[in-house]
């Protein structure tokens, strides 16, 4: 049965991102958590706010629900995203501390729960690496090349784009990523008009056109990616790598974020008759 959240977060995925939100924060707001609509729709609400850069509000609006709802050892007990990266993401881009709420956090919830492990996972993590591998999708933008991929790509690359089949072309855009052969998927991109049909592949580039300056390339690979998105839960609104990964940042453009907020995603942009 479709609860309170979902019927929530699918009107959200129409393009009502904003529309909806102050309404998932205030289911967000009720008690009694271990009732899921309560933590779906903090999450859902999260990630919204994280395209909006409200992110000490966001890791507010974790830390507040894993405060009241973490003892109960209910749904949320099992979930990590997008709590972790709420936490991460305040420090990163509004400068406040994750270590101390991601370990305050770990200790609401029952021993040997998912949520409580992966906080404090994170937070002995948070001491000896940068927060942006800690954060979904990171990329290793402006890289060398990594031959071990190469292989596959190399004889793809030989090939005419056009004679291949979709499977060969997923095959051939997930071996230049996994190689960080950004040059080559250039190069293919550029002679092709194709863009990446994996969303992961998408935002890759978008990273390396930041890197290079080119700010109109990584917004245009961004917009692409909108539609390669899926949500992997019934509650996931938005994908998080665009506005949380530091690198992507300078290609959310004005028109990406208005693009993402406003337009359907996911399967309501399959429904969609417009």
């Amino acid at each position: 049965m479709v609860n309170a959240a979902e019927k929530l977060v699918s009107r959200a995925r129409q393009g009502a991102f904003l529309e909806v939100l102050p309404e998932l924060v205030e289911l967000a707001g009720r008690r009694g958590g271990h009732r899921n609509p309560v933590w779906e729709a903090t999450a859902a609400a999260i990630q919204i706010m994280f395209w909006q850069d409200r992110f000490a509000e966001a890791a507010d609006l974790a830390a507040a629900l894993i405060a009241a709802d973490g003892p109960r050892g209910g749904e949320l007990c099992d979930q990590s995203v997008p709590f972790r990266s709420a936490f991460l993401a305040a420090e990163l881009h509004a400068g406040v501390p994750a270590g101390p709420r991601l370990l305050a956090a770990s200790e609401q919830v029952p021993e040997g729960r998912v949520l409580g492990t992966d906080l404090r996972w994170t937070a002995e993590q948070r001491a000896t690496r940068p927060i942006e591998d800690l954060l979904p999708n990171p990329g290793d933008w402006g890289g060398p090349v990594r031959p071990a991929a190469s292989p596959t790509a190399a004889a793809l690359l030989t090939r005419d784009p056009g004679s291949l089949t979709d499977r060969e072309r997923r095959r051939l855009w997930d071996a230049l990523a996994a190689g960080n052969d950004f040059a080559a998927a250039d190069r293919l991109a550029r002679s092709s008009g194709e863009t990446p049909p994996q969303f992961a592949v998408c935002t890759w580039m978008a990273g390396w056109y930041a890197t290079t300056g080119e700010t109109e390339a990584g917004e245009r690979m961004l917009i692409a990616a909108h539609g390669r998105w899926w949500p992997f839960a019934k509650w996931d609104a938005l994908p998080d790598p665009p506005v949380l990964q530091p690198t992507l940042r300078p290609v959310v453009t004005d028109r990406v974020r208005e693009h993402y907020l406003t337009r359907p995603i996911g399967p309501e942009a399959r429904s969609d008759r417009t």
